[in-house]
């Protein structure tokens, strides 16, 4: 994946997070900054998701952690083999919005 490749990869994810939280109802709010994207919740706290475009890598802090993600095989995953959708669905439900991400 080239520099290109990877922002209009991650602008699609970014946006694509969005239009699944906005379809299951979820009280939160999104905001893209930069390179930052921030989901805040009911209780103000958030979950940041950053792309880092020296490493081609996406990552996710929430109050579960943070997680670094590399593109393999059509999906961002992380050293673990966790995919990044499931954490964060998890980070979402740890935030009080208990949402699921396809």
């Amino acid at each position: 994946m080239n520099v290109a490749e990877f922002h209009q990869n991650i602008e699609a994810l970014w946006q694509n997070i969005e239009e699944q939280l906005d379809a299951q109802e979820a009280d939160v709010d999104c905001e893209t900054q930069g390179s930052v994207f921030t989901i805040t919740f009911d209780n103000r706290s958030q979950v940041v998701i950053n792309k880092q475009e020296p490493l081609l890598e996406l990552w996710l802090a929430s109050r579960l952690g943070g997680y670094h993600f590399v593109f393999k095989n059509n999906d961002w995953i992380a050293s673990d083999g966790t995919r990044f959708w499931d954490r964060l669905s998890e980070a979402c439900a740890a935030h009080g919005a208990p949402v699921q991400f396809a």
